[in-house]
């Protein structure tokens, strides 16, 4: 329990976090298997346990993971750090509470799936440098998080066929197999001392 809901919570603590906390991705995974086993097996008590989970989508953090935006809502994956807006995880929460509030039909998760694609609209151009992807808006991707968030962007274009799901994933594709461009920026140096060359 969490706030008055189900939570996935993580008990060790990471990049400046105390536990328990909890993220996005992992509530928006949890209710996704969920509402799957649900629909499989038959079990309406897993859309339940899915169905108590959706208010840590409703709560701000670090309670929740929930941050209010112009278009709609941000969906953290570190409820200790609000600021910290990482693409892959925000992407994921998205995709879980579409896949529930498909198979439920759930008007609540609905609507948090709603607001949560708003923002993912807006979002997504701004994680594309034009030559590889963001992890957050502080730091490019390593390889396996470019991957992953072209992944996740690739099921968002599966659900709902919106361009700028499509487009980005297509793109981060075509990066992986462009030759990166590099140029110095450093223009003079000292001879007889050593020196750090910029490019």
């Amino acid at each position: 329990d969490r706030g008055g809901a189900v939570a996935w919570e993580y008990y060790f603590n990471f990049g400046g976090g105390s536990p328990p906390w909890t993220s996005g991705l992992s509530q928006g995974t949890a209710i996704q298997a969920l509402a799957r086993a649900a629909d499989l097996l038959g079990e309406p008590a897993y859309r339940d346990v899915a169905t108590r989970a959706l208010g840590i989508f409703e709560q701000r953090p670090p309670t929740g993971v929930r941050v209010s935006t112009d278009a709609g809502a941000h969906y953290l994956i570190y409820s200790f750090a609000p600021r910290l807006r990482v693409l892959n995880g925000f992407l994921q929460s998205v995709i879980g509470l579409y896949d529930f509030s498909q198979l439920t039909g759930d008007a609540r998760a609905r609507a948090l799936f709603a607001a949560g694609e708003a923002e993912a609209r807006v979002d997504v151009p701004r994680y594309d440098t034009g030559a590889w992807s963001l992890y957050s808006l502080e730091r490019e991707s390593d390889l396996s998080y470019h991957n992953l968030v072209r992944d996740f962007l690739r099921n968002l274009c599966e659900r709902l066929s919106t361009p700028v799901y499509c487009d980005t994933a297509d793109r981060f594709t075509e990066y992986l197999s462009t030759p990166p461009v590099v140029s110095p920026v450093t223009r003079r140096i000292r001879t007889g001392r050593a020196a750090n060359l910029r490019f």
